[in-house]
């Protein structure tokens, strides 16, 4: 099975569309013999076996339980549309894997699809306890920002430079994949669900989606998207990682089209809405109110007013022009 080209590392949809038109082929050719060749099917021991995961077993051959590809297909199939669609929505996949056989896979595919991956370590609350670690994060970078620079390196000893050294490492096990996450991911991709049991419980627990490959040792009741088949084979995972990435990025592609369509919608609006702008203004409405307005404090004295200018009478108060034309009283006579 002929691998897909990494595409180069570009924000644009043009840099991001060859690879993802490759993806789109690839899935559409995704066949049963394709995971028979990877070896899918193979599942543990029996004695090793998770009753729960009876439903998706096909029976045993030589102790060994063999799992039905007629249930992997379809439910791959639907775990890769939906990663599909949700990084076509803006969203990010988490890749997780410890395992030595699947960690070279699940750091290469997740950078080739641009996205997030813990390969080496899963820290406890990486996902609730995401401000603490991010807190992590940036003084990961800042000591990666101390060591590119030479005047800076130049200034620091021999000791103190090794301790720093030391420390980077550290923080490359477990942070490295995730560096440059901001916020939580909008979904996870775990291979082997018992070895990362504390990724799927944090998971569960902020309600991020799970899409896992399930072996027949496993437990699928916490896991949204169920992918029953082998979780140890070499080729197997290579074959997960590398269609899930490819679903990742045919998702990146459709969103590039997208955000490229709106701008230049909006440089075409803003084009032929530049001479109309000066007539259609604000786009505010005014409505004139007819309803005769409450009697309250001064209403009636500014009515009555009015209704004197129409008349052409004296626009003085009705109580003033009482007064006015009251006869008046005779003066006092003086003796």
């Amino acid at each position: 099975m002929a691998e897909t080209p990494a595409p180069p590392e570009a924000a644009t949809a043009a840099a991001v569309a060859p690879s993802s038109m490759s993806a789109q082929i690839e899935r559409s050719e995704l066949t049963i013999r394709d995971l028979l060749e990877a070896g899918v099917h193979f599942g543990h021991q029996t004695r090793r076996w998770n009753p729960r995961m009876k439903r998706f077993l096909f029976g045993e051959r030589n102790g060994v339980h063999i799992v039905d590809l007629d249930q992997t297909l379809p439910r791959f199939q639907k775990a890769l549309d939906f990663l599909c669609e949700t990084v076509a929505s803006g969203g990010k996949v988490l890749f997780v894997s410890t395992k030595r056989q699947a960690q070279a896979f699940v750091e290469t595919e997740a950078q080739r699809s641009e996205q997030f991956y813990v390969s080496r370590r899963w820290l406890g609350g990486m996902l609730t306890n995401f401000k603490t670690v991010r807190k992590s994060i940036e003084h990961f970078k800042e000591l990666l920002e101390l060591v590119g620079d030479a005047e800076k390196v130049a200034e620091i000893s021999k000791k103190e430079l090794s301790s720093i050294n030391r420390s980077i490492e550290k923080y490359k096990k477990s942070l490295d994949g995730i560096k440059e996450m901001t916020r939580l991911p909008d979904a996870v991709f775990i291979v082997d669900v018992g070895r990362e049991s504390i990724a799927v419980k944090e998971a569960n627990r902020l309600g991020i989606p799970i899409v896992a490959i399930v072996d027949s040792n496993c437990d699928p009741e916490s896991i949204d998207f169920v992918v029953p088949g082998n979780d140890d084979s070499t080729r197997a995972i290579q074959l997960y990682c590398q269609r899930v990435a490819d679903a990742c990025a045919e998702g990146a592609r459709i969103f590039n089209e997208r955000v490229q369509s709106q701008v230049s919608e909006q440089e075409r609006a803003r084009a032929a809405g530049g001479e109309v702008s000066e007539k259609v203004g604000t786009g505010r409405v005014v409505v004139e109110i007819k309803q005769q307005p409450r009697r309250g404090r001064g209403t009636h004295s500014a009515t009555t007013r009015e209704r004197e200018r129409e008349r052409g009478g004296d626009p003085a108060p009705a109580a003033e022009r009482e007064e006015a034309e009251k006869p008046s009283a005779p003066a006092p006579v003086s003796e």
